[in-house]
């Protein structure tokens, strides 16, 4: 199977390089998670490590990797391997690849693909320590960045408009449809007409329809798609630029709201072998970790799992070393750094 040739220049034209179906991408991502494993152990400076291998990996999707086509690919991908299964085996293998190796390795040691290897999440991160940087109150935006935000929330409306008006819009820019909704309820609540906590639920709304169109073969691109196909995707490029505008407001917008993915990873990791717990005994209550987390997954010092990203941010920064990664398997008790 050759996929196609890919705007971004990949330094392998076919990802298979023998007869055993071993590929480069696939090599790639297990190495990322193996450096991620034996990283996360290391406690000093891991937060600046973690921001390193963030780089290498967007390096590595973007210029390695053939077959993710995004978070929505991701999730296309693992059902249409399913469907192979029994007829083509390689084929099976190289759609499903990737999506079962991510899951596998959240069951084993925690959702830390969201965390520290995902491309998506990482342009939200460089947006969201631009406006640390440049917002001395960055939880709490001034009216002028709500009326800016309104103002290009406006703006992308219209540039919809106009490309609808020559397009299918569902069948050629469906990355559109999901940024036109994040910038929508970013704004909304930064402008406390929703709460955040209750929108997050969204997110099982677009695997609903990820899995829908899936089935009904309909096609659906997402953001950061135009890094992996060979044809022209300005909506992709756009509602990628939408998700880091959207991140300079909320931090991890997509990640919060909408992304599919996400959601997944957050299932699985309700069963994961390791969980970030908090010490109530060593807590002084300074909410050092909620500030510290950008996907505000820490609430009044609780650790919710189905948000948490396994960054490790809350456990660096917590000056009473409160939080701890504990091994909740049954028979196994092991308190890790």
């Amino acid at each position: 199977m050759q996929p196609e040739r890919l705007p971004l220049s990949k330094f392998f034209n076919a990802p298979f390089l023998s007869l055993d179906q071993t590929s480069v991408e696939m090599a790639s991502l297990l190495v990322l998670f193996l450096v991620v494993i034996l990283i996360a152990r290391v406690q000093s400076h891991r937060q600046a490590i973690r921001r390193g291998v963030q780089v290498v990996s967007v390096f590595v999707f973007f210029y390695v990797v053939y077959s993710c086509l995004g978070v929505f690919g991701m999730i296309r991908n693992g059902l249409y391997g399913l469907t192979l299964i029994g007829t083509v085996y390689t084929e099976s293998f190289y759609w499903m690849a990737l999506p079962v190796v991510v899951l596998s390795a959240t069951l084993v040691c925690g959702p830390v693909f969201c965390g520290w290897i995902c491309p998506t999440g990482t342009v939200q991160e460089w947006a969201a320590l631009l406006r640390k940087r440049i917002s001395k109150n960055p939880s709490k935006p001034s009216r002028l960045q709500i009326l800016l935000l309104g103002l290009f929330f406006a703006g992308f409306l219209a540039l919809v408009i106009s490309i609808s008006l020559e397009k299918q819009m569902f069948v050629e820019d469906s990355s559109l449809h999901w940024a036109a909704a994040l910038i929508l309820l970013v704004y909304l609540v930064l402008a406390g007409a929703i709460d955040d906590a209750p929108t997050r639920s969204l997110r099982g709304l677009s695997v609903v329809a990820i899995f829908v169109t899936a089935v009904s073969h309909l096609i659906v691109t997402s953001p950061v798609h135009f890094a992996f196909t060979s044809r022209s995707d300005p909506a992709s490029a756009t509602a990628t630029l939408v998700i880091v505008v959207a991140s300079l407001f909320v931090m991890r917008a997509w990640c919060r709201y909408l992304c599919p993915w996400g959601w997944l990873m957050g299932f699985a990791h309700r069963f994961s072998r390791v969980r970030i717990v908090r010490d109530p005994a060593r807590c002084n209550d300074c909410k050092t970790c909620e500030r510290s987390c950008d996907v505000g997954a820490i609430v009044h010092g609780d650790v919710r799992t189905e948000h948490c990203q396994f960054c490790y941010a809350c456990v660096d920064s917590c000056p009473s070393h409160a939080f701890k990664v504990v091994d909740v398997w049954p028979g196994k008790t092991e308190e890790k750094p």
